[in-house]
């Protein structure tokens, strides 16, 4: 069949079904799990694995298992921290991480959130060969047919100990169950680093309250927005902004690891044991209101961000309102000025038609007593001179009117 019509990213993308695969193991086995994190960037995978026997790599290498020393070696890298898996039969010092696993951890640059060891344990003829602490939650996992004890502690190794106690789990259901065991505390670690962030949030919150309400004092007290509210709103806004983007990375992180925390303690189907918590109940009595806390960080956060942003549109309302005002302002000067200007041109326009009238009256007076010289009667002159006052009055007044109305600029 021709598939050159295929996705590019089919492949890849069907791959990831099989991108993470679980180690599988029978019988008595210790598994040490460690995750690493790097505050800078995202940690690398030690190049010596690539050389390991065994190697068996997904997603170009950012996944795999291998053979290491006197166990198998499998490693995940994930967008914020790398997790290193090593599986061994218990020895007689199987409380103490092997030293080869130790020296392949130390290869990767940055810190330790999450160490775990599992001990796995068959149960023969009903009988336990290790016996867990007394101060140990447990629950029944896989629908009965395995338990798990732990007292999530840290040991004298820094690891938090937990026992599977294998009823009837077949190599790849103990595998997967392991996995789970694994990815619940992982998570769990990996969604507590919120925590400082939100600690952090909330003393911010605070200061940011302070000087929110500040400025909306301000705005409120204000007959005109000045230079130094207005860089007080930008100050403000931008200070929050930057804060905002840090946090709300982290606990968008944390939400989704709280998720998956609660996915996998659904997923190992927990039962009750006799006398003792469940693991659910108690990571849930326990790390549920650190959560909470994050998520409630978060709320105010975002509450903040929203007065700000509302404080902001206020203040920029109220100076398009001063602007508004000082162009209302500004159009009545100019309309005063107007009238000012059209009275002025009128008063003007009521002396050049005196002074034009006065001049050709002169003229005309002047045309009548050279023409008397020449044997005119003078009265006669005079009655004329007093006929075209008004004649040339009312001709220089409709032809300022002409000229006015040939330019409408000018009316």
């Amino acid at each position: 069949m021709d598939l050159n019509f295929s996705h590019p990213l089919r492949a890849e993308l069907h791959n990831e079904l099989h991108a993470r695969p679980s180690l599988y193991f029978e019988g008595d086995t210790d598994v040490w799990h460690v995750a690493i994190v790097d505050d800078n960037r995202q940690p690398c995978v030690p190049s010596c694995l690539s050389s390991l026997e065994g190697l068996s790599i997904t997603q170009q290498g950012k996944h795999g298992i291998a053979s290491c020393m006197d166990g198998r070696i499998k490693w995940e890298l994930h967008a914020e921290f790398l997790t290193l898996t090593f599986v061994t039969v218990p020895s007689e010092q199987s409380a103490v991480p092997p030293e080869s696993f130790l020296k392949l951890c130390a290869l990767v640059e940055g810190q330790t959130i999450a160490a775990i060891h599992v001990r796995v344990r068959d149960e023969k003829c009903g009988k336990r060969t290790d016996e867990p602490n007394a101060d140990c939650v447990a629950s029944e996992v896989g629908g009965g047919d395995a338990e798990v004890h732990s007292n999530f502690r840290l040991d004298q190794n820094g690891f938090v100990e937990m026992i599977l106690f294998n009823k009837s789990l077949n190599a790849y259901r103990t595998g997967r169950m392991v996995r789970r065991l694994l990815e619940i505390e992982t998570y769990r670690m990996m969604a507590l680093l919120a925590m400082p962030v939100a600690r952090r949030t909330l003393l911010e919150l605070a200061g940011y309250d302070r000087r929110l309400s500040r400025l909306i004092a301000h705005m409120q007290s204000a007959t005109k927005v000045d230079k130094a509210l207005l860089s007080e709103v930008t100050s403000l806004s931008s200070d929050v902004l930057n804060f905002s983007a840090t946090a709300r990375k982290r606990f968008g992180a944390a939400r989704a690891y709280a998720e998956i925390v609660a996915s996998r303690i659904e997923e190992i189907r927990e039962g009750r044991v006799e006398q003792r918590q469940r693991i659910g109940t108690f990571i849930g009595r326990r790390f549920q209101p650190a959560i909470r806390t994050c998520h409630a960080a978060e709320r105010r956060l975002d509450e903040l961000s929203e007065r700000v942003r509302l404080a902001g549109d206020l203040l920029r309302t109220t100076v398009q309102v001063q602007l508004e005002d000082q162009n209302a302002s500004l159009l009545a000067a100019m309309g005063e000025r107007a009238k000012a200007a059209l009275h002025i041109q009128q008063a003007v326009e009521g002396f050049s038609v005196i002074a034009i009238t006065y001049y050709v009256i002169g003229l005309v007076k002047n045309v009548l007593e050279s023409v008397s010289e020449l044997g005119i009667n003078t009265h006669f002159a005079k009655s004329l001179l007093l006929l075209a006052i008004p004649l040339v009055l009312f001709a220089v007044w409709r032809s300022i009117q002409h000229i006015r109305g040939s330019h409408p600029s000018l009316s």
